[in-house]
Formats: C-alpha cells, sequence, structure tokens
C-alpha cells in the first residue's frame, strides 16, 4: 500500500491539467489502498466540459475566441477555468482503508470531501459550507446539458453567501474514484461560450486577477493539512520523477488529439 501522496503544480497548461488527473486515476485504479491528491492552477483559461454532455449543447463554439476546450472524463457540466482558479483532484482507490468512514461508499467519500472543501475555503477567507441536495433544474437534460456549471448546485458542492463556490465532478470504476474541482475563491469569471450564466456575471467580478503566489503558498499549506486531519491520513508531498513526466507529456499530447472525445481511461 503506498503512502498518500500530494502534487502541486503551478500555472499549467490546460491539457496537461487534464492529463495528470486522468493519469491518476489510472494509477489509483491499479494500486489497491492508494491515494493521490493534487492542487494546481491553469497557465491560460480553458472549457472543460462532461463526459455525458452534448457538445452541441455544452458551449456555443461560436464564441470561443481560441480558448482551448476539453471533454473531461469525469460527469458535470460545462465550466471556464481562468487563470484565478484553484483546482484540486483526488484520485483514491478505497480498497484497504479499514475501519476508515470515508472509504465505506461513494457518499460517504463525497460528503468528507466536501466537508474538506468548506473547510478550506473557510480557512482562506470565504465562509462555506456544502450543499445538502441538488437542485431540482439539475434533473432536467435541457438544462443539464445547457447551463453553465456554476448556475446552481449539486449535492456535496460547496456554497458560499447562498452562491456555488466550488464545483465538483467525478467518476468511479470499482473502488476506484476521480473526483476533481473548480474552488472559485475570488470568483466566477464569465465566458462567452457558455449558455445560461447570467447569474454569474451578475453575482461575480469579471476582472478577475491571477492567482498570485503568496495565494497560491497559502493554499498549497491549508489543503493538505485540512485533508489530513478530515481522513485521518498522512500527505506526503511528492514530486513527479522523470520517467512519470515522461508519461504525463505523452498523456497530454494524447488529451490534446482526442479533446472533444469521450476517451477510455483506466488502460481499458
Amino acid at each position: 500500500m503506498l503512502k498518500p501522496l500530494f502534487y502541486r503544480q503551478f500555472a499549467c497548461d490546460p491539457y496537461y491539467n487534464m492529463a495528470v488527473d486522468e493519469w491518476l486515476f489510472d494509477r489509483a485504479h491499479s494500486v489497491p489502498g492508494s491515494l493521490f491528491v493534487r492542487l494546481y492552477s491553469w497557465a491560460e483559461g480553458a472549457i472543460t466540459f462532461g463526459v455525458n454532455q452534448d457538445m452541441e449543447r455544452a458551449f456555443d463554439s461560436s464564441q470561443l475566441n481560441g480558448t482551448p476546450v476539453i471533454r473531461r472524463i469525469t460527469g458535470g457540466r460545462a465550466l471556464y477555468h481562468d487563470c484565478s482558479e484553484l483546482t484540486y483532484s483526488i484520485a483514491v482507490n478505497l480498497s484497504e482503508w479499514h475501519g476508515r468512514e470515508w472509504a465505506t461508499g461513494r457518499s460517504s467519500f463525497y460528503r468528507t470531501v466536501a466537508e474538506t472543501l468548506a473547510e478550506f475555503v473557510s480557512v482562506m477567507g470565504t465562509d462555506a459550507s456544502y450543499c445538502r441536495r441538488s437542485a431540482e433544474s439539475n434533473s432536467r437534460s435541457d438544462f443539464f446539458h445547457k447551463a453553465a456549471c456554476f448556475v446552481s448546485a449539486s449535492r456535496y458542492e460547496v456554497l458560499a453567501n447562498g452562491a456555488k463556490i466550488v464545483a465538483s465532478a467525478a467518476r468511479q470504476q470499482g473502488d476506484s474514484i476521480l473526483q476533481h474541482g473548480s474552488i472559485k475563491l475570488d470568483g466566477v469569471a464569465p465566458h462567452p461560450t457558455l449558455y445560461c450564466q447570467a447569474a454569474d456575471v451578475q453575482s461575480h467580478p469579471v476582472g478577475l486577477q491571477p492567482l498570485s503566489l503568496r495565494r497560491w503558498e497559502q493554499a498549497s499549506a491549508a489543503f493538505p493539512k485540512i485533508l489530513n486531519r478530515r481522513l485521518g491520513i498522512e500527505l506526503s508531498r511528492a514530486e513527479f520523477d522523470r520517467r512519470e513526466l515522461n508519461q504525463l507529456e505523452d498523456r497530454a499530447e494524447q488529451v490534446h488529439e482526442a479533446a472533444l472525445r469521450r476517451r477510455i481511461s483506466l488502460n481499458s
């Protein structure tokens, strides 16, 4: 059983960001009891959308203006990742975590992560809580495919002042789960390609500043500390070695080439 590992990567390429999350999910799936946590940010803005969304309804391609677009291997709806955003990912294999309540099933895991995120956002300066139930609009097919991700909250997503501040998406395969999400500490930046985002534009500032190194260091210290306590673990700081970096670069090229397709992960 590997030690739980924590990676942090500042201002990365969008295709690389999605490639790393996919690669960590593959790795977790192949190693019982493994747990990988990553905190990262974006070198440039990008749109990602859910694996089950209809691309034609998820965003208006005529308004992209050169913005990269990537289909995630996780669910959820389209959103714009701007350079002010923090993003987290957790890839875990729930097997062999005997006696841990958070490892007894998907719901327990999601709830524990939501509690962690709400505490993290509060530590970063904004009082937050997590959503106990999904908005009714989320069950409508027209809304799911066309509404931007931050328009309404799903169960276990994090709210501040009544608005969603963390949007998460997940995928499960057997005992393995990948959960990742956007943490919008400074507000949600709109993008003209996204539909049904009027509420976001009214509620949040437009001219967001890129994530500062001071803010990054504060977040990188706080997030694993809170997760350690919530999960009862001890994350070890880790960096990818040269062989792993080569694999990640190859995966990023694959993601770039197949950015809009439903990609196959888990070596299947």
